[in-house]
Parts: structure tokens; sequence; C-alpha cells
């Protein structure tokens, strides 16, 4: 049932694509209606300057350029002292010219402000201190402007040129650390001293009657400068207000957040439906400890925009380029229906927290025949609840805790996962709360891969879990998996070796094919199979003889596609186990054969020296006796004393006793 509402609805978005006046990537620039309000918050002037010539004279000299679309511009300007009063003696002088006409609201504390006006009218400022500058249309910007402020008032504090700022937050004050001259560089970098904050008045859009109401994406995209490339925090605000009403909390709204990859955003928002895709990384305000790794790698507006749709997200309903910012808001015009509704108990919100962290974090993960989990347990530190227990749909598939962590692995047809098509697996997390009775359920979707994928066995029946242990001399299985795309698609499995080391050469694996042992077993997609069409082969690893046993082999795989005829190499690292030390195939270094040797001869000298010991022991008294021969006397007595003279040694004292 799930899978036909999901196939309807996709078709109902692509007819809307085909029948949307507008092209499939084509947006038109209009005003931003009353539902959408984006803003941004930047520390950049086109261009400026700053200097410490102005110290030790009567007031501090700040020049405001604003270049506006509008022939009529409303700015708000907010001034205060960067040590927050200002001496009552110091005077501060603003030189404020508009390129068209301008009206400015002046808000200020204990500061003695004098305007000198270009196309401006202030408010909130006494009449005797403004006064209009004098200046033609062709002086009001440059280097020829600034020499000009120089010379009537002695010194420059500042000078900012300015883009259709909406409010301009300043602080006054003096430097010693500044330059001696204001000299004018572009991309000029404000801070601390001031801030615009300005509205995105005019955005791209692609929508279509058909569209209305349904999902619609937001795509704000921040274009830094070169300088700026190093690594940034953004702040983004997600604001769902409804004046007089309830805002409404479900929405089904994309936004996609894109600048430099060193950028990381810091999304602050209540919404726990939204969907968010980034560049770089961001991380979510309610959890601060984790930081998600973003999955935007395109960086101009048409990719963008055909990224949303490829999320099924047909209604582009803003596209904003901004040039440069530390803040974005988001703010966004929805109201729950009026109806009488009880409040949410504390028990409904952490429930809705929690699902929103594993929306938002997506820790599953789908390989080629399993399903992952892993969850640090730290960002729950700052819960009203601890979370005792995570399973899945089946409650005997849970996930296994440690210090830090849940984790959990389980083949991908058990667990009650549901299987749509050979693209997409579905199941749900049963989140277990140790202070609340109910569980929180989160459904999650993982996309699988098509492959191929090249795994290893101990048993002819592939049963799962693989191994990356291959044992010498005894069979291994081998199992090539893929998930066709089309039924016309379809792998064959050309060859495979080992490889023991870049220069070594490798083993090929020799597979019987004949029709009575066929060389690879080839399964069709089957639900058994998990919708993959398997290739399957067994070996027997024996190494060449004379050569090392390696520790570690690679066997790779070289597969084609019957379709297109693409080629393709798959590589699994094994380590090897079971040879044995003296195996006749291993061979013996020059090591163990010295060492062969020397232990030889220790042994047969000790043998030797036993044996001695042994028979000079044992042997009859008798046969001590010298033998009488016919002999002279002196002749007997010299052979008598050589004889025990050889027997008078430690070994023969009890044989002359």
């Amino acid at each position: 049932m799930e899978a036909g509402l999901f196939l309807a609805a996709l078709l109902l978005s692509c007819t809307q694509l085909r029948t949307s006046p507008v092209g499939p990537d084509t947006c038109t620039l209009q005003m931003i209606t009353e539902d959408v309000k984006v803003s941004y918050t930047t520390e950049k002037a086109a261009r400026g300057c700053v200097s410490r010539s102005t110290m030790g004279r009567a007031q501090e000299v700040h020049v405001l350029h604003v270049k506006v679309e509008k022939e009529i511009w409303h700015l708000q300007l907010n001034v205060s002292s960067a040590g927050g009063t200002a001496p009552p003696e110091r005077k501060v002088l603003f030189v404020v010219i508009c390129d068209k006409f301008c009206t400015v609201t002046v808000h200020s504390v204990a500061l003695q402000l004098i305007f000198v006006l270009k196309n401006v009218i202030v408010h909130n400022v006494a009449y005797n201190q403004t006064r209009n500058l004098d200046v033609k249309a062709e002086e009001m910007s440059g280097e020829t402007l600034l020499q000009q402020v120089k010379e009537r008032y002695g010194g420059i504090t500042s000078f900012a040129e300015l883009e259709n700022p909406s409010w301009i937050h300043f602080r006054v004050g003096e430097d010693v650390t500044r330059p001696e001259e204001c000299i004018v560089q572009a991309g000029f970098n404000t801070w601390p001293y001031l801030q615009t904050q300005g509205f995105i008045e005019e955005a791209k859009r692609c929508t279509s009657p058909s569209a209305k109401g349904m999902k619609e994406a937001h795509i704000l995209r921040v274009q830094q400068g070169p300088e700026e490339a190093s690594a940034q925090l953004m702040e983004v605000k997600v604001d769902v207000i409804c004046p007089g009403g309830k805002p409404l909390q479900d929405l089904d709204v994309l936004l996609i957040l894109q600048g430099p990859p060193s950028m990381t955003w810091n999304i602050d928002t209540k919404q726990n439906s939204m969907k968010f895709l980034t560049s770089g990384t961001y991380l979510i305000s309610k959890f601060p400890s984790t930081q998600i790794d973003g999955d935007v790698h395109v960086d101009n507006e048409q990719d963008l925009i055909s990224l949303a749709r490829k999320k099924d997200f047909v209604d582009i309903t803003s596209y904003a380029a901004i040039p440069s910012a530390s803040h974005l808001t988001l703010q966004l015009h929805k109201c729950e229906p009026k109806m009488t509704t009880p409040p949410p108990t504390s028990a409904q919100s952490l429930s809705d927290s929690i699902q929103m962290f594993f929306n938002l974090a997506q820790p599953w993960r789908c390989t080629d025949d399993s399903i992952e989990l892993v969850i640090l347990k730290k960002v729950f530190r700052d819960s009203n609840s601890i979370i005792t227990e995570i399973t899945l749909l089946d409650p005997s598939c849970r996930a296994e805790q440690n210090t830090t962590h849940f984790v959990l692995k389980r083949y991908l047809g058990d667990c009650r996962t549901m299987l749509e098509g050979s693209s997409r697996a579905k199941n749900e997390l049963i989140v277990t709360l140790a202070s609340y009775r109910e569980k929180v359920t989160v459904p999650f979707v993982c996309n699988l891969s098509p492959g191929p994928h090249l795994q290893l066995y101990r048993t002819q029946d592939f049963k799962w879990p693989s191994t990356t242990v291959l044992e010498v001399n005894k069979p291994a299985y081998v199992q090539v998996s893929f998930r066709a795309p089309s039924a016309e698609t379809h792998l064959e499995l050309e060859e495979c070796w080992l490889q023991a080391a870049s220069e070594e050469p490798r083993q090929d694996l020799s597979l019987p094919d004949t029709l009575l042992q066929p060389a690879v077993s080839v399964r069709k997609p089957t639900p058994d199979t998990l919708s993959r069409e398997l290739h399957q082969f067994s070996f027997v690893y024996s190494p060449a003889g004379g050569r090392p046993v390696p520790r570690r082999v690679t066997l790779v795989c070289r597969v084609a596609s019957r379709f297109d005829g693409t080629v393709e190499e798959i590589a699994l690292e094994v380590t090897l186990q079971g040879a044995e030390p003296s195996s006749p195939n291993q061979g013996l270094g020059i090591e163990a054969v010295v060492g062969i040797t020397v232990a030889a001869f220790l042994i047969g000298a000790l043998l030797t020296a036993a044996f001695w010991y042994l028979y000079s022991h044992t042997r009859p008294t008798a046969a001590m006796q010298p033998v009488a021969s016919a002999v002279p006397a002196s002749e007997s007595s010299s052979t008598n004393h050589s004889i025990g003279s050889t027997q008078s040694t430690p070994c023969s004292t009890s044989s002359m006793a």
C-alpha cells in the first residue's frame, strides 16, 4: 500500500513537471510573497576603510555611502559607543550619501551626532544637527568624495559603501592600532564596528499552479569571497510565525544551504519535520555535539534547483543568492488550522525532539546485505530522559550498548525490513525511554547501492555475515552481487585473482568450467537474494611452492555489464590464516638452516658424552684388568704404569678400587 502511494505521488510530481508553464530548470525573478522573508546579517562592505587620522581632533568622521535598488529606500541606523557610552564632549559626524533617495530613522543614546546628508532625510534627529552636503553627482563616490571630506573635516575615521541595507548597526569609537590613512579596499571587513542587515526583496521562483500548497523548497546560496575561504560558522535561524494564531508545526519543507566547503551551518529551528541539505557540515542547535557531513556538492543555480527536484520537491518557493553573510534568517508565515487541541505534554515534546534528532542525523546505513546503526550516546545528555533501548520493528533486533554508542548490525532480510524495488529499504526505530511508558517510533528509509559488491564466505551456503579471513588449503566461497536497475542489465564474471603485493605476480584462481561442474553459479534476483543478481563460486588457495605465505592478500574480480559492455574491477582485502610455518611450500630461510645445523651438532655431542658415561659405569670389573703377556719385567712395569695413569680420572675411580 505504501509503495503504491509513493509511486502515485511520484507520477503526480512528474506530471506537474511536464504541465508546468515554467521549464523544468527555469526560474523567474519575482517579489517574495508575504509568506516568506529572507534576511541576512553581514560584516562586509562592498568597499571600505578605517584610520586613526581623527584622533586628537574635535570629532570623529564616518562616511556611509548607501547604494540601493529602489528610488525610495527606508533604513534604520542604530548608533552606540564601543565602550557602552561616549564622553559627552566628544562629537560624532556622519556623512551619509544615498545614490537614489533614502529615509533614515536614527536610534542612539547619549551621543552628540551631527549629520551631513546627500539625497537623505533623517528622523529622530534635531534639525540643527543636520545639513546638506554640497557635492556634484559625479563626485558622490570614489576617492574624490573621500578627499573632499578629508580636506573639509581634517580626517576620516571610517568609510563604508553598503548595498541595499535595511538596518545599520554602528559602534562609534577610535582605535590607535588603525592605519594612518583611510585606504579604500574592496570587500572590506567592517567587524567589529559595523554590521548591516538586509532583506531579500526579490528571489527566483519555480512554481506551477498544480504544485500550490504541496511540498516547497527554499534554497539559500551564500557567495563568499576568496578571502573568506577559511572555516567559518554560519548561523541559520528558521522561524515559522503566525500572528494571532498557532504556527504550523509539521511542514513539508526542504531547505538547501550552499556555500564554501569549509563552512559549518548552525541551524536553529523548532521544526521537527523540516529537511536539510547543506554543503560543508552542519549541526542542529538542539544537539550541538553532533556535527553532520553535508551532501550538497554542486555550486550553481541550475544544479541546486535540479537537486531539490530529485528529492521530490517540485515547488521551488525561493532561491536567494546572498553575496556575504554571517547570519541567515528564513521566516515562513504558516498557520495551523483553527481547531481546539490540547497542549503537548512533556512526553510529547521529548518524543518530538528525539524524532527530530534521528531524522536529521540519519544514523542508519544499508550495505549490500546488512542494515547498520551507530548512535553516539552523549547527544542525549541534555534530555529529560535517558534512552535505555533501541530496536528495529522486530524487538529481537536490539542495538548493543557500549560506554559511548548504541550499535546494531543485522542481515537486511531480517528484522521485518521491507525492500522497495532494488534501491531502498524501510524499517522503523523503536526507542525506549527510562522515564516514560510510551516508546518513540522513528520510520526511516535508506538507499541501497547497485554494486557490484564482492564478498567472501566460510561455508558453501553463503550464510551471512561474510568474512575477510581466507583459510589456506581450505575451500573459500566468493559471491559477487549486483542490483540491476532494469531487467535487461546483467553482469558477467570474467576472471578473479589474488594479489599479494604490487611487485609480485598475481595468482589466478582456477575455476572449473564443465557441464557437470560449472565455474560460476548465477542466481536471479528474487526476495531470497534480496533482489540481487548473485554470482557464486568456490576455490582453494594453496601458496605457490618456495614462496613465503603473505599475511594479507587482495581478492580481485573483473566483471562486465552485458547491457553496455562496461568493465569494472572490484577488490576485497583479506587476511590469510591457517598456514603452517613448517609447510614445504613455505621454504626455509638461511637463519633456519644455520639454527638447525648448530642444534644438531650440540645434540650429537651431548649424546656421545652420555653414552661414554653409561659405558664406563656399567662394564664388568674383569674387563678392566690388564691382559697378561710374556714381556720383560721392565716392559710390564712400564705398561702397568701407563694403564694406571690412564684410569686415574674421575670417571674411573670405582674401577681402580
